[in-house]
């Protein structure tokens, strides 16, 4: 049973009260009329009215008991479904939540990475174990694969949320591509070699100012983020 059949199921039985009221009440007074027709005396007359109040008094008493168990009888099946429906939400809104805390707990879990990723691959200096090379391009496909993991999981699990929580979520995946892209060029123009030394000196500026952007900037709009995620999972601080 819907809410819209619930509510005219109620309009319905107030309506029914309502009239049946007014019906008993105008037949009352019509009674009463007829009685009064016949008297002819003051005396007669508050006779008959002592008796028609008594009458009418144990006559709506009697009435009222009657419209009680009508409406006892028509509210009860309204209310079990209206009891119903509301542990129906409940249930509903529990499995939401957990499967929306899933969501969440991998979500974070794959943005720390992809930040660690990022900030690796873009620091200005690296140790080389064995190959210098090779190592920088595993540092580099590690960034790259971090930011589509967590951008393609973000866009299949984002009906889960808010616009409000996706969308500090979407403006920072779009500066990780950013820096990602500013930063692969400019490395790779380095490394190819033969560049004019203002555009070696240019390209080494902006990869420094790329690797300081997402140590001191980033950090930040990710702990906001981390508010964000522990509202919806009611985290309480103790």
């Amino acid at each position: 049973m819907s809410q819209e059949t619930i509510i005219e199921l109620i309009v319905e039985v107030i309506l029914f009260l309502t009239a049946s009221y007014f019906i008993f009440y105008k037949s009352w007074l019509k009674s009463l009329g007829k009685e009064i027709a016949k008297l002819s005396t003051a005396k007669d007359l508050t006779t008959i009215q002592e008796s028609v109040k008594k009458d009418f008094k144990e006559s709506i008493e009697s009435y009222k008991s009657q419209l009680s168990e009508e409406v006892q009888t028509k509210i009860e099946p309204l209310k079990a479904e209206l009891a119903k429906q509301n542990l129906s939400h409940q249930i509903q809104f529990s499995f939401l939540h957990q499967e929306r805390a899933k969501v969440i707990v991998e979500l974070y879990k794959k943005l720390q990475e992809l930040q660690s990723a990022m900030a690796d691959w873009t620091k200005f200096m690296h140790p080389i174990v064995e190959d210098g090379d090779k190592e920088s391009e595993e540092r580099a496909q590690r960034a790259n694969n971090a930011l589509f993991d967590f951008k393609n999981y973000f866009i299949l699990n984002k009906i889960f949320f808010s616009e409000e929580f996706c969308k500090p979520i979407e403006d920072l995946i779009q500066v990780y591509w950013d820096k990602g892209w500013d930063f692969g060029y400019a490395k790779n123009r380095i490394k190819e070699g033969d560049l004019p030394h203002d555009y070696f000196k240019e390209y080494s500026k902006r990869l420094t100012e790329i690797s300081k952007e997402l140590k001191e900037l980033i950090p930040p709009r990710i702990s906001d983020i981390e508010s964000l995620c522990r509202e919806i999972l009611k985290v309480e601080e103790k």
